[in-house]
């Protein structure tokens, strides 16, 4: 009875331990350097047939304190194009975490938005595309040229409106 305890307690301990690393190791994120690791860990996280092998490219960022929002672009100039916003942490230069995939929402041809950290981020690769008004909660309309195309911007804060232009002042849907 005696020893039964001892393996008991040993047993107990290993148990314990094995508990204490996988705690330990289960918080931890990998950290990914550099523009090929950040499109590795994409084609892992994106929700589209082929991801292993078909083109993904980076073609913007908003950035607000240490998170960054990237934008992947898949597809070449012979196929249609998909987008993919995902947020990163950066935990020193250079290199990141993975934190979470999100789902934009289509405004018009080649023209994304997604509601993200108390802002908005615009993703534009439609080259008609030539401004982005924005009106605030005042009323104040701030223009944004779209000098070239990709073009990722952020807005911090709630516009009350925003519409996309083309080069002779008309709303692009």
């Amino acid at each position: 009875m005696f020893k039964s305890n001892r393996v008991f307690a040993k047993i107990k301990m290993i148990l314990c331990s094995l508990l204490f690393t996988a705690i330990l190791l289960g918080g931890c994120k990998r950290e990914l350097t550099g523009e090929a690791e950040l499109i590795e860990k994409a084609r892992e996280e994106i929700n589209l047939a082929d991801a292993d092998t078909i083109d993904l490219a980076i073609i913007g960022e908003s950035v607000e304190g240490e998170s960054h929002l990237v934008w992947f672009m898949s597809g070449n100039s012979n196929q249609a194009h998909s987008y993919f916003p995902i947020e990163f942490l950066e935990v020193e230069a250079n290199t990141y975490t993975f934190e979470k995939e999100y789902l934009a929402i289509k405004r018009g041809e080649d023209i994304y938005v997604l509601i993200w950290d108390y802002g908005y981020s615009f993703c534009v690769n439609n080259p008609k595309c030539k401004e982005i008004l924005i009106t605030d909660a005042e009323g104040e309309i701030q223009r944004i040229a779209v000098n070239e195309v990709p073009f990722v911007y952020y807005y911090k804060g709630t516009p009350s409106k925003y519409i996309f232009i083309d080069s002779e002042g008309n709303e692009l849907r």
